[in-house]
């Protein structure tokens, strides 16, 4: 079969796309296998901790160590950095600059090193210092991020047709989450507007909704349990409500769920919902929702 040029250059083009796809993926194939290690080798790369909830006091510091751990065949350069988090009108996680979201702690830390090299099979230790201001009241929130990278270049060369050797780059980036609440000036308020119960069925269960929302300035954490009561007060069923924290002025659905059965009738849910808070004793909150099963 004869091939006319003008075909033959776009068949020969198409094959060169096809091997550099192909020597990028043995690239980042053999990256990965640098850095990550084998598949069984598990959290071959990690920031610790992770999550902080801190009680400060306004105008004095504190230094947060961080631990970060490199167990690959490949040596690593963290950068550290900060960023912003609070929540949209859906609820929604968000993220910003240092400073332009409500309840920022992200100009209050600063890290040392900010930069550092972390050798194969080793850890590394990083300080955050957090510098608290004196007008500071109630809670605020920061995410520290490490990404961590190749200090050497990782190559990996093939000859397919005489195609270049190709490279690829691959990071890895943690985020974590910082929570300050100040031990004078911090306001609760955690109020339940309403809620909602819907019986158990033989497709579902019975499914309970608290609308909680938390006017205060700092966070809470909302945990508690229920009680169903038949129409003689006589306990048919009980459950845990799992812990979800609320920041300063967020609103939204506390959810629990219960697997029982019920059988016709009229029934009560007594619900306790527990918050702790800095420099106070715990707050309790009961409400009652009623329920009817047909």
């Amino acid at each position: 079969m004869v091939i006319s040029g003008k075909r033959a250059t776009s068949l020969r083009q198409m094959n060169k796309m096809t091997q550099r796809k192909s020597v990028i993926l043995l690239s980042c194939i053999a990256l990965l296998c640098c850095i990550g290690g084998a598949q069984a080798q598990q959290n071959s790369v990690s920031v610790s901790p992770v999550s902080i909830d801190a009680k400060v006091k306004r105008g004095a510091s504190y230094t947060q160590t961080f631990t970060l751990t490199n167990n690959t065949g490949t040596r690593l350069r963290f950068k550290c950095s900060v960023s912003d988090v609070w929540y949209d009108e859906g609820n929604k996680r968000v993220t910003g600059r240092p400073g332009t979201l409500p309840h920022s702690a992200s100009l209050w830390v600063q890290f040392s090193p900010a930069e550092i090299d972390v050798e194969p099979g080793s850890s590394a230790s990083v300080k955050a210092i957090v510098t608290v201001p004196q007008t500071a009241a109630g809670g605020y929130y920061s995410v520290p991020i490490f990404e961590a990278l190749p200090v050497d270049p990782v190559l990996a060369s093939a000859t397919i047709a005489k195609v270049s050797t190709a490279k690829a780059s691959i990071g890895v980036r943690f985020k974590g989450l910082m929570m300050f609440t100040t031990l004078n000036a911090s306001e609760y308020n955690v109020e339940i507007m309403g809620g909602h119960i819907s019986p158990p069925s033989a497709s579902a269960e019975l499914a309970m909704q608290l609308d909680v929302r938390n006017r205060g300035n700092a966070h809470a954490r909302l945990h508690g349990s229920y009680a169903i009561l038949n129409s003689s007060g006589a306990l048919v069923g009980r459950g845990a409500i799992k812990e979800t924290r609320y920041l300063p002025d967020q609103r939204k659905m506390l959810e629990a769920g219960w697997a029982g059965e019920l059988s016709p009738g009229k029934y009560t849910a007594v619900i306790t919902v527990s918050y702790d808070r800095v420099g106070m004793e715990p707050a309790t909150l009961l409400y009652e929702l009623p329920l009817i099963v047909q």
